[in-house]
């Protein structure tokens, strides 16, 4: 009888040693998963912030290229051969950046680019596109915008025109009505809301000319 009692609490004591050393093991994996997860995280905001930076520097070494070139008064080339078409300035949103003059993936990842339209300073449309990244870099600053806020373009002879804004909707990326001429001096800016993967577009008309 007294041997029955002790072999069963030798095995109950053993169970109990073999939970408790599961339990270990279990911690001891919780423990190194979640510090392999907070490095994997770390990193990846790591390379977040890294990428942020590396388009910022390119995007201040495109913007001091284009003050150069206005310096020296570079001949002016026709439309279709130039790189930049100029400069976006929206003063109540903090945002200014060197436009391209062409339109690819490539390019928006670094500035915004003209889309669609004509030159500064001529009738028309003009339609620049930007990234939204969700932060405040390019486009992602638009959502701010209100009607009647003021939007400058610089040419590459360094002519401001100054634009007011009429309008702002939403609508599917495959619609391009916005890019209409409905006013005589037109300005369209579009982006994407990456919330309903719709275009962000906001309309301008012409409101004065100055000398920068």
């Amino acid at each position: 009888m007294n041997q029955i009692l002790v072999t069963n609490f030798e095995n109950d004591s053993d169970k109990e040693n073999q939970n408790k050393d599961k339990k270990k093991k279990l911690f001891k994996i919780q423990m190194i998963t979640s510090i392999l997860l907070a490095f994997i995280l770390y990193g990846k905001s790591q390379l977040e912030d890294y990428n942020k930076q590396k388009v910022q520097k390119l995007t201040e070494s495109i913007d001091k290229n284009l003050k150069v070139s206005s310096l020296y008064n570079v001949k002016k080339e026709e439309a279709e051969e130039r790189i930049y078409f100029g400069k976006i300035i929206i003063p109540k949103i903090d945002l200014e950046y060197t436009i391209f003059n062409n339109f690819n993936e490539e390019l928006l990842k670094i500035a915004p680019c003209k889309f669609y339209g004509v030159d500064i300073g001529e009738k028309g449309n003009i339609c620049i596109a930007g990234h939204n990244y969700n932060d405040r870099r390019f486009f992602g600053k638009l959502f701010d915008i209100e009607v009647n806020d003021i939007i400058k373009l610089v040419n590459l002879e360094g002519k401001s025109y100054i634009y007011k804004v009429y309008d702002m909707y939403e609508t599917e990326p495959d619609d391009l009505s916005c890019l209409k001429n409905e006013k005589k001096y037109e300005l369209t800016l579009v982006t994407c809301n990456n919330s309903n993967k719709k275009r962000r577009i906001i309309k301008a008309v012409y409101n004065e000319f100055i000398d920068k």
